[in-house]
């Protein structure tokens, strides 16, 4: 049950945001996401946290966004859509 899911960490945090009913989550709020959803990930978290970070921070189609409450990350899905490779 415990076993890492098979999924990259960005498609994770993608679909952890696309799944909020503003499309849009703090970085706290994604680590609850992880772990809710996945077991794996209530141990180790100094390793995919950090993961967690370096893939919001390594993707352009992740938007990190001001706002009142501080920052909250969206995706820009067309620009995701030209980041996906060919089939």
């Amino acid at each position: 049950a415990e076993v890492r899911p098979p999924f990259t960490y960005a498609s994770l945090i993608r679909q952890a945001i696309l799944e909020s009913p503003e499309k849009q989550l703090t970085l706290n709020e994604i680590y609850n996401w992880f772990t809710r959803m996945f077991p794996y990930f209530r141990r180790n978290a100094a390793t995919w946290k950090n993961a967690v970070r370096h893939n919001l921070s390594l993707h352009k189609y992740f938007v990190r966004v001001e706002n009142v409450k501080g920052a909250v990350w969206t995706v820009d899905e067309v620009e995701f859509q030209k980041r996906r490779p060919q089939k």
